[in-house]
């Protein structure tokens, strides 16, 4: 009698597109206010991994709220500043093993509310990439609750930043 083969169909679906963002550390460092200076920091390891399997393009964006010092029992008035004078800096991008090369995927210098990291082509894989942060503290910037005089505590200026992938 001659073999026989069952046929069997299968589908091959693709996984998901996800990005994990590591824990940030910034400097605190004693500004003297006479010039611009800038508060970084850096972050642990990020990871981008496009299981998708189509090969389509995608995008890790980021945007901020204005860094703002709130108001204080000395001061009454938040201060802020320009959400602009924070920088994230992606740095290199690391293609994790099996994964198309990471030549291709952009990852400039910018400022927030912009794409931080974009693929435009094939890019499916894991990549990893560690993030550093800058915000410029321009001359004569106090925090809110500053009194000449007044030894009470200074609230530090806070923002939030959101990443996504699509």
């Amino acid at each position: 009698m001659p073999a026989m083969a069952d046929v069997v169909d299968s589908t091959v679906s693709g996984g998901t597109l996800t990005s994990t963002t590591g824990r940030h550390t910034e400097r605190r460092d004693a500004f003297d206010g006479s010039n611009t200076q800038a508060a970084t920091g850096s972050s642990t390891q990020w990871s981008i991994t496009d299981a998708r399997g189509t090969g389509a393009a995608w995008t890790v964006s980021v945007s901020a709220t204005v860094p703002t010092s709130a108001a204080g029992t000395t001061e009454l008035v938040a201060r802020t500043l320009p959400v602009g004078n924070l920088t994230i800096t992606p740095g290199a991008i690391t293609a994790g093993a099996g994964s198309d090369a990471a030549a291709g995927i952009t990852a400039p210098a910018l400022t927030t509310s912009h794409a931080l990291v974009a693929a435009e082509a094939t890019h499916k894989g894991t990549y990893t990439l560690t993030p550093s942060f800058s915000l410029a503290i321009p001359a004569n910037a106090f925090r809110s609750n500053y009194a000449v005089g007044s030894s009470g505590a200074l609230n530090p200026y806070t923002t939030t930043v959101t990443y996504t992938i699509a």
